[in-house]
């Protein structure tokens, strides 16, 4: 009767597999539950943190599952794969997380204007929690802001300030922020684009029979003196804030748009700050870089320093 050897099994990469779709489990449900609403952005952290120091057990584990298989022929190799896939799966976004942590300054909020940036028009509201919170616009801030973004500076436009108003408030529709609250826009806005009559207060055409109809005769009216009667200025000043979220993780984030007309041009200032945590891992940069290309492009050619 020929021999047949029993191969032994590998418990670690039986475990491997099984603590490997915990931690998988645990950080996308920490992620999902943030992404809508119901896991508030420290203790998501928190919970994906754990998960990843669980990945990293498992990756021990499947790394011993390996070495039995190759020095034993334990049975396990697949197991060992499906855990070592799954803890990369947590252990790779944690880790470029980590990487944008120490390479880029411990900051949380930017401002295209590092000396007067502008203030909210309402104060976001902003928690205590375990990871901890410093003064953004502290002057030690703002030098580490200028030293890692230098490109982040405001924008120059030639033109009046309802033209660049209409095209901040172009990009600020195509990205779906949400409005908070707002200084000197509905006097520059009114007028600007025609208001349509509502179906409720719209009057249906009337038709004439033929007949004279007394109660509409034309009465001559003195007709008013325009040319004489001063213009009441536009404002040369206005502060737009919104909140959005990021795409994928809900990142919750605070912007303010400052817009100055200076004799015949207009600057742009901005300013965007995340509300947990004493690092934005790069994020408000992105955002206000991207702002001001999709500006760029809109008001193209009239764009100066």
């Amino acid at each position: 009767m020929p021999f047949r050897p029993q191969r032994p099994h590998s418990i670690a990469a039986t475990w491997a597999r099984r603590v490997g779709r915990f931690a998988l489990l645990l950080a996308l449900m920490a992620l999902i539950l943030h992404r809508v609403g119901m896991l508030d952005l420290p203790h998501a952290v928190a919970a994906v943190l754990l998960a990843a120091v669980v990945a990293a057990y498992v990756l021990g584990l499947a790394v011993i599952g390996f070495f039995m298989l190759w020095q034993i022929g334990a049975k396990g190799g697949h197991a060992s794969f499906s855990g070592m896939v799954m803890a990369l799966m947590v252990l790779i976004p944690v880790g470029l997380a980590a990487g944008r942590y120490v390479q880029l300054p411990r900051i949380h909020d930017v401002s295209t204007d590092v000396i007067d940036a502008p203030d909210w028009l309402e104060p976001p509201p902003i928690e205590t929690s375990w990871l901890g919170r410093s003064d953004g616009t502290a002057p030690a801030a703002r030098e580490l802001q200028a030293a890692a973004y230098p490109h982040i500076t405001g924008r120059r436009y030639e033109g009046a300030i309802d033209r660049v108003l209409l095209a901040v408030r172009a990009v600020v529709e195509a990205n779906k922020w949400t409005p908070v609250a707002n200084v000197g826009l509905d006097v520059l806005v009114n007028g600007l684009e025609p208001s349509p009559a509502s179906p409720e207060t719209a009057k249906p055409p009337e038709f004439s029979s033929g007949e004279a109809d007394p109660e509409r005769v034309p009465l001559p009216a003195p007709r008013p003196d325009i040319e004489n009667q001063p213009l009441e200025p536009l404002p040369t000043f206005a502060v737009l804030q919104y909140r959005t979220r990021t795409l994928v993780l809900g990142v919750p984030q605070d912007i303010l748009i400052r817009l100055s007309e200076e004799e015949e041009t207009t600057f742009v200032d901005m300013r965007a700050a995340t509300r947990d945590g004493d690092h934005d891992l790069g994020l408000n940069a992105a955002l206000i870089t991207d702002f001001l290309r999709d500006l760029d492009i809109r008001l193209l050619g009239i764009a100066g320093g």
